[in-house]
């Protein structure tokens, strides 16, 4: 900090001149002096400090910018991998499908191959048939709901990172805000 001028002879003088022994008055102006010159802010000062604190809030506006920056990136990173995982599930799911519609076929033709045997052999093998099928139908709805629960918690994962980037851009704000109330109370 600069220091202001400060006539300390004439101040010495004028205590005189009103009453006061001299080395009271010498005791007395030099601690006022002391207290003046030492903690008074010039306009220097204070132009230094608020380019000092402008360039400081110039910096993390960069740093929430690069942090929004990476965060857009690897929501849209995990955005397309939940694309893909979504885009295997449904080939997969095609494919058991496929399968299934292959086997059960493949059942239908051999049940009707058999009806002209025997009835009692064709009914046993309808409700044999009719059960796998109940059973396959089973384990695909429940690897459906499996699917829909991992993409469930994949989106969960989404909300939950744009949650923490919202959480830091907040007390980001927060710090540029503490920073403009402190830099309007030092200038102030």
């Amino acid at each position: 900090m600069s220091s202001l001028a400060f006539d300390t002879h004439r101040a010495v003088k004028a205590l005189c001149e009103a009453g006061a022994a001299e080395p009271l008055a010498e005791a007395f102006v030099e601690t006022i002096g002391d207290a003046i010159t030492g903690n008074v802010a010039t306009k220097a000062d204070i132009a230094e400090t608020e380019t000092a604190l402008r360039s400081d809030i110039a910096e993390v506006r960069a740093e929430v910018d690069r942090i929004e920056t990476t965060l857009k990136a690897e929501i849209a990173e995990v955005k397309a991998d939940v694309n893909r995982v979504e885009t295997t599930l449904k080939a997969e799911i095609d494919h058991v499908e496929t399968t299934l519609k292959a086997e059960i076929d493949h059942v239908e033709t051999t049940l009707k191959a058999e009806i002209g045997k025997t009835e009692a052999a064709l009914r046993a093998e309808i409700a044999e048939g009719r059960t796998e099928v109940a059973n396959v139908r089973a384990e695909l709805k429940t690897d459906i709901g499996l699917v829909r629960a991992e993409i469930g918690a994949v989106q969960g994962q989404i909300g939950d990172l744009e949650a923490r980037l919202y959480r830091q851009l907040w007390l980001m704000a927060a710090g540029i805000v503490g920073l403009t109330v402190a830099l309007v109370k030092l200038l102030g």
